[in-house]
């Protein structure tokens, strides 16, 4: 544990969240649920009684099913007399790496019998408005799920039901209030929540507060749950977070501002505290966006970016420069941001050539520098630079054709990739559209499928049943071939999927379009 500092830094490294003494203590009280209810009464109490409108419902329901098959990596043992040593005594078994270090019993990694898994989902997604207040709407995204049968559990097929949205809303005028399930999205990530938001819009600046239970990212649990499981060192209690956000907007220039902070339950940790910047202006001849966050928790500078975009010969070419900087990011509550992440920066330019509404071509390149890992080297020295390229193209060769297609090479420290993938789609009528692909990839050192190359293709379609009802699927098979062999490896999979979309309701700012 070389160099850990004390758990009272504040910093807030080490394996606990930070304890805060008396800074804000104050404000970082458990929200209750009488506070979070009563943003709906504020809401209405700044605004005027209004008649009530037209009652309805729009969203969709789908569902899905999916299939993979794969052969999975297994340790298996043998004895040290079936090995074969070369002369730096690093020991193989036809051609494949043995591990004898623990003696006479040599262990290697092999692949195992074809396994195969199915899930099936069901969303559903549905806004409804008209509910006795002029403005107040509900929002809801749910989804469930079921384990269809398999060699092997999906991930996350026994979580049957998740609430990915259920919200309230109220809005009129400049004001919006929302209470229930929500998400906020920014350059912090998207974070979702249990509790409630308010904004208010004045002309051409936007103020929002938001805060409640916090979410474990991407799962829609309780952060105290989700990854009870895999991590070890997650609070035993709720996390809570509460933002603001200001953005302006004046003369082609916008501005947007975001602090973000989360607690334990009882006040007495903090899990992570982040402020952002973002900004995108229009000068002549030219576009400019980037954005910029700061860790308040490690105290230093997260990620950021920087893009310049020059359109130029009537829009038809674009130029764009980029330069970025991107940081790892691991809230407190994780043993992982102790292990200092490297940071590394990184300049990109990209050249777009769109000659007409039927074509279009493009061609990347970019360099990346890592930062100093601070590590000892014991055998060869890595390097700390990555080169990376692609370029592509897409074609609408006819009205019921198309044909896209790209590339890719990088090389960094300890790997290399070369990837190319070609899709073509036909559209045989208004409703139907069949597309085949075919893809190719070698990685080397790192995940590697050695000097072999991995190929693989697919079929999918889309067919609109009704106007209302659409239904799509398609199947992929990924092979691992070696000198012509098709190898028994992990990379060879196989996949398929099938799913059916129904729309729900009509959209009111549309409905008086399609009446004669």
């Amino acid at each position: 544990m070389c160099g850990v500092p004390h758990a009272a830094e504040p910093q807030g490294r080490g394996l606990n969240p930070v304890t805060y003494s008396q800074r804000g203590r104050e404000g970082h009280r458990r929200l209750t649920p009488a506070l979070v209810m009563g943003l709906l009464a504020l809401g209405h109490a700044l605004l005027p009684p209004s008649p009530v409108s037209a009652q309805g419902v729009r969203g969709w329901v789908g569902t899905t099913a999916q299939m993979v098959e794969m052969r999975p990596m297994g340790l298996d043992t043998i004895h040290r007399s079936q090995v074969t040593f070369d002369e730096n005594g690093r020991g193989t078994v036809l051609g494949q790496p043995v591990d004898c270090s623990l003696g006479e019993i040599c262990t290697r990694y092999q692949t195992l019998p074809e396994v195969r898994a199915t899930v099936g989902m069901l969303d559903l997604s549905l806004t409804a408005w008209g509910l006795g207040m002029q403005g107040l709407s509900i929002t809801t995204l749910l989804r469930a799920r079921t384990d269809l049968g398999g060699d092997f559990a999906w991930p996350r097929a026994n979580d049957d039901f998740d609430a990915m949205l259920v919200y309230a809303q109220l809005a009129r005028g400049p004001v919006r209030v929302r209470v229930g399930r929500q998400e906020v999205r920014s350059g912090l990530g998207f974070s979702a929540f249990d509790g409630g938001s308010l904004a208010l819009t004045v002309r051409d600046v936007r103020l929002e507060g938001y805060g409640g239970r916090s979410m474990a990212r991407g799962l829609r649990e309780p952060a105290n749950e989700a990854l009870r499981g895999i991590e070890a060192f997650l609070p035993d209690q709720s996390v809570y977070l509460y933002g603001a956000a200001a953005r302006a907007r004046v003369n082609g220039t916008s501005l947007t501002g975001r602090y973000h902070r989360e607690i334990l339950a009882d006040g007495k940790g903090l899990a992570s505290e982040r402020a952002s910047v973002d900004f995108s202006t229009v000068v002549p001849r030219a576009r400019i966006n980037g954005s910029l966050d700061y860790d308040w928790g490690f105290r230093k500078i997260g990620k950021g970016h920087l893009t310049v975009s020059f359109p130029f010969s009537e829009a038809r070419w674009l130029l764009e420069a980029t330069a970025r900087r991107y940081m790892p990011y691991f809230d407190l509550s994780t043993i992982w941001g102790f292990f200092e992440p490297v940071a590394y920066s990184e300049l990109e330019a990209r050249l777009g050539w769109s000659p007409e509404g039927t074509f279009a071509a493009w061609l990347t390149g970019g360099r990346r520098q890592y930062e100093d890992a601070n590590t000892t080297e014991v055998v060869d020295l890595l390097t700390d630079d990555g080169w990376r390229a692609d370029a592509g193209l897409q074609w609408r060769m006819h009205d019921r054709w198309q044909l896209e297609g790209s590339y890719r090479l990088e090389w960094g420290p300890g790997a290399f990739l070369s990837s190319g993938d070609l899709g073509a789609r036909y559209s045989p009528s208004d409703r139907l559209s069949v597309t085949a692909s075919g893809m190719t990839f070698q990685q080397i050192a790192e995940f590697r499928v050695g000097e072999g190359r991995a190929v693989g293709g697919g079929l999918s379609f889309d067919l609109g049943v009704t106007d209302r009802a659409r239904l799509a699927g398609g199947f992929s098979v990924l092979r691992h071939r070696n000198e012509g062999e098709v190898e028994e490896s992990p990379w060879n999979q196989s996949r398929a999927w099938a799913g059916l979309r129904i729309e729900v309701g009509n959209d009111p700012g549309l409905t008086a379009r399609r009446q004669p």
